[in-house]
């Protein structure tokens, strides 16, 4: 990143940044002896962007904001190489690459002592382009993967779909007393960049795609009421209370038994419907003394409505997380010894999993006969971190400050599940196994050294 400020005036300042980056990604296992079998995959996406932005002080009651940005994205969906018995295979996707550009302005407006106003408007457009190809499906039923009825070629920076849209926003501050006030907020967000994956998580197997001639830009609208008071006499203690509702339009989801791993033709099998996500967020904070620290907590529900999925029936999506607690405790032993302590609980994310079994033949089939999605949850997410701080001795004349933090993540050895998946029993074939897979499931203990100069 490359940023250049300058001040024009006493009252335009200006700022240009110039962005590259790689968002590069990978896994695979290396062969255990020469000639042996191997796996490696890899993906990116290549971000190439110019962002001007322009702040004019028209008076003490009113500053303009306005700029622009364009972003050229180079994405490389996936490509996997396969060694088996000293020869390999590769499978891979071609590159998609699109433009995404947009322009703003807004006012940050104090209309009295009591009450301020920040507004504005942005104008977003993306181009999907070539070089590639581009696919034109054709109708079918909700639950069947598409018909393919042409593939186009297009040359580079050809124009394949281009989409615009406003995205407006607004929120007001009311101060009630001098240590309490109101928020309200309403905003349009447009997404173009699609994730598309069967876990919570992100992993290398996940799938980023831009929007296309078929895949919608994702629409965002979302209100929300907050009301803040701070206690003591310095502001000692922040609470606050804040309810939202995000409106949701363009969702993707995928048919089931859709193939998300190296699929050219991956739009086939994606669905689009609406979403809804609101809930009910609770904050307290103690800024002074020797303990300090914050408790959070979030009601929450996120769900999604797309004809051909649960019977056409709201259903969860995959961020779907009922409670979320988190609590931070910072305690200074002396001016150079601290402790600190973190805790996070929340409701496991959604899971499909079938609910019959039959069999044909002695072998064991698995069934969903309601359709339904996201219909079971993996356990509940919890952990605790301990660590404690030693800072070095502060001297005004001296130039190179340190601390040493001796840190461990999950005290208590909890195997939080990463995922869950069902597979008949490996001794007894008809007894069904749950199989819990945890990526960061034990005790991991660090020392940190941080230095300043």
């Amino acid at each position: 990143t490359f940023r250049w400020n300058h001040i024009f005036s006493d009252k335009l300042f200006a700022n240009l940044s110039l962005i590259y980056s790689n968002y590069d990604y990978e896994l695979g296992t290396k062969a255990v002896t020469k000639g042996g079998d191997a796996f490696n995959w890899k993906s990116k996406i290549v971000n190439y962007s110019i962002k001007p932005d322009f702040k004019y002080y028209i008076s003490p009651k009113n500053t303009i904001t306005f700029g622009g940005q364009a972003l050229l994205y180079d994405f490389r969906p996936g490509k996997a190489t396969v060694t088996v018995d000293n020869r390999s295979n590769v499978i891979g996707l071609d590159s998609k690459y699109a433009l995404e550009s947009g322009i703003y302005a807004g006012n940050e407006q104090t209309v009295t002592s009591k009450f301020s106003l920040e507004y504005g408007l942005r104008l977003s457009g993306f181009r999907y382009m070539g070089k590639g190809r581009a696919y034109t499906y054709g109708d079918t039923t909700l639950k069947e993967r598409k018909p393919l009825k042409s593939i186009e070629e297009y040359e580079s920076f050809e124009n394949i779909k281009t989409y615009y849209n406003l995205e407006p926003r607004l929120s007001a501050k009311l101060e009630l007393t001098n240590s309490s006030s109101l928020k309200a907020s309403y905003n349009r967000m447009a997404q173009y960049l699609h994730l598309l994956s069967n876990t919570a998580a992100s992993v290398p197997l996940d799938v980023w795609t831009p929007s296309s001639n078929n895949i919608k830009p994702q629409l965002a609208d979302q209100v929300a009421l907050g009301y803040f008071k701070n206690f003591g006499a310095n502001n000692d203690y922040e609470t606050s209370v804040e309810v939202y509702y995000k409106r949701l339009q363009n969702q993707i989801d995928y048919i089931d038994h859709a193939d998300l791993l190296l699929n050219e033709f991956l739009e086939g099998d994606l669905l689009t419907g609406k979403g809804r996500a609101y809930g009910l967020e609770l904050y307290v904070k103690k800024n002074k003394g020797k303990l300090t620290g914050w408790i959070s907590y979030t009601l929450a529900r996120s769900e999604r409505q797309v004809n051909g999925i649960s019977r056409n029936n709201w259903y969860p999506s995959r961020f779907d997380r009922l409670h979320n607690l988190n609590t931070v405790a910072m305690y200074d032993l002396t001016p150079r010894w601290s402790v600190s302590a973190n805790f996070t609980l929340g409701t496991g994310t959604p899971v499909t999993f079938f609910t019959n079994k039959y069999y044909y033949k002695d072998l064991p089939g698995f069934h969903n006969p309601e359709e339904k999605r996201n219909n079971f949850r993996i356990p509940p997410y919890h952990r605790l971190d301990l660590s404690a701080t030693l800072k070095g001795k502060v001297e005004v004349a001296k130039r190179f400050n340190w601390d040493l933090v001796f840190s461990v993540y999950n005290v208590y050895n909890r195997r939080n599940p990463f995922a869950i998946y069902l597979r008949p029993g490996v001794d007894n074939p008809a007894i069904t196994e749950a199989v819990r897979f945890s990526v960061f499931g034990s005790i991991v203990p660090a020392v940190t050294f941080n230095f300043r100069f």
